[in-house]
């Protein structure tokens, strides 16, 4: 049980930069070779278990010379590659690194201790900022696997968290250029992260103008490409992260349990032939979506935040105050006709998606491009081409906090 407890604490993984060393080389290089041994075992053998694996492997592994926790640590790495699902051919390593347990190595503040071989050792001084050493010398996290590269030291924290119990919700709606919340307080903000979508544009023409000027070589291209790459990244990243942050912590500051939407096959409605045009598919695929939903969840588990996902179908389609269908107007709005009221499209999804049941966990259907409902055409609004809504389809909750009338 205490196993069982210990695996659902929540863990954080922080990278370290340090001084290479070229002791390193020849260590990367015969822990790839390990790893690609395990695989083809792995493939031949097929073990029921990485225990099974470690038992047929550990006779040719030992062969190599190496400490006997690079033995287990590959054949861990040679059975998590080898069950995955989705590969389409024989998994074979290529990128240089190594992966310790914790009882492996050695921390000593920011000077890190990896073995060799039996009682022969590796030092590394680590670099690392005031945020790092926050998790290094907070006695109360425990320290797990590590995982080096040629540039860094990534270490796992984890630490025992106790849940909180919701007094309300946040419901976050996550659109291309804004990340809109609403909680049952009755407070609604609007994050722009519209610089991320003009970020990813501008990589998008850098990286068509590396094509065109390196059409003959292939190899700089590619490592042209993989630099570039690797910017964006850490550039989208980083912008996400402080929105992220800033919704957890609200959460966390008024006890609310955060609700998103499963955004599920949205890569499968933006492909070619479906009648989109060029640019507008290369936005959608290239919309960063789960890198702000994986941020707030790891983030709240760390604080003891719940986090639930409901189904996206028609989070747009009633108006949150009466519940009746509203109608689609020009940018971005909608309007309720029983109320009288106008909302902003993404404002109206929040608020539908904080009304949520607390434990509701719908499950996920096939995502709409437009999630307005038609109009309706007994107010005086032209019939609508979209399908009608199917009657099963739940309705949403009436949201716990009061709305002042508007007077005409």
């Amino acid at each position: 049980m205490k196993h069982k407890s210990r695996s659902n604490d929540p863990c954080k993984a922080v990278s370290f930069r340090y001084k290479a060393s070229q002791e390193l080389d020849s260590l990367f290089q015969d822990f790839r070779l390990m790893c690609n041994d395990a695989i083809r075992i792995a493939l031949k053998q097929k073990p029921k278990s990485r225990i099974d694996l470690i038992k047929i492997a550990y006779p040719s592994l030992k062969e190599y010379g190496l400490h006997t926790h690079y033995i287990l640590s590959a054949c861990e790495v040679a059975y998590s590659v080898c069950k995955n699902k989705n590969r389409v051919k024989d998994p074979y390593i290529k990128q240089a690194f190594l992966k310790l347990d914790n009882p492996s190595y050695t921390l000593n503040h920011l000077l890190l201790r990896i073995p060799v071989r039996p009682r022969e050792f590796i030092y590394l001084t680590l670099q690392g900022s005031d945020y790092h050493l926050r998790f290094i010398d907070d006695p109360t996290l425990k320290r797990g696997s590590i995982t080096l590269t040629g540039r860094t030291v990534s270490i796992a924290f984890s630490k025992e968290t106790a849940k909180i119990k919701p007094l309300g919700n946040i419901g976050i709606d996550m659109n291309e250029r804004n990340i809109t919340w609403s909680d049952t307080t009755g407070k609604t903000e609007m994050i722009d992260i519209s610089e991320v979508a003009d970020l990813k544009e501008n990589y998008k023409h850098l990286r068509a103008n590396i094509g065109r000027k390196t059409r003959q070589d292939h190899r700089i291209s590619q490592k042209l490409y993989a630099k570039y790459g690797r910017r964006e990244r850490k550039r989208t990243v980083q912008r996400l992260h402080i929105a992220s942050k800033k919704i957890v912590r609200h959460a966390k500051q008024h006890r609310l349990q955060i609700i998103m939407e499963k955004l599920k096959g949205i890569r499968k409605l933006y492909r070619k032939g479906n009648g989109q045009g060029k640019s507008f598919r290369g936005r959608m695929n290239n919309w960063s979506f789960r890198e702000i939903q994986h941020q707030i969840e790891y983030k709240a588990k760390w604080e003891g935040v719940p986090v639930t996902y409901i189904n996206p179908k028609g989070t747009s389609r009633n108006c949150p105050i009466c519940d009746s269908p509203v109608a689609t107007l020009a940018e971005r709005k909608l309007y309720c006709p029983k109320y009288d009221k106008t909302w902003d499209r993404d404002e109206l999804a929040s608020l539908n998606i904080a009304a949520m049941k607390m434990a509701c966990v719908v499950p996920q259907a096939q995502p709409s491009t437009d999630e307005a409902v038609k109009r309706n055409p007994n107010l005086g609004n032209p019939p609508s081409r979209k399908m009608e809504v199917n009657s099963h389809v739940p309705k949403s909750y009436s949201l716990s906090f009061n709305f002042l009338p508007i007077d005409l």
